[in-house]
């Protein structure tokens, strides 16, 4: 998709196991030969939670900055960045359209 900051944002569920300890997530992704775990930073952590397929990039670009009293261009590189990484693979999904 070529504007990612218009596109709603999901958690890929199935083969995917995740929790929250204090403010870092943890995630376990299970595929048929190999299991990869991704160990959150805090901003991460809040990317992660947030990424319910009801809100647009842009949406919670603008949540994490007032979350973290960060200016919106870092937090778009930096959420960019993230969804990029874990839709590649495979964790995350976008769509043109909310859940």
């Amino acid at each position: 998709m070529e504007n990612i900051t218009a596109c709603y944002i999901s958690r890929v569920e199935k083969n995917v196991v995740w929790a929250k300890l204090k403010e870092i997530i943890i995630i376990i992704a299970i595929k048929q030969a190999e299991e990869k775990v991704f160990k959150l930073n805090k901003t991460a952590s809040y990317v992660w939670e947030h990424c319910d397929g009801k809100k647009t990039t842009a949406e919670l670009i603008k949540e994490l900055c007032a979350e973290f009293e960060v200016d919106e261009a870092t937090a778009l590189k930096d959420a960019i960045e993230f969804i990029e990484k874990m839709q590649n693979k495979q964790l995350l999904s976008l769509s043109a359209n909310p859940e």
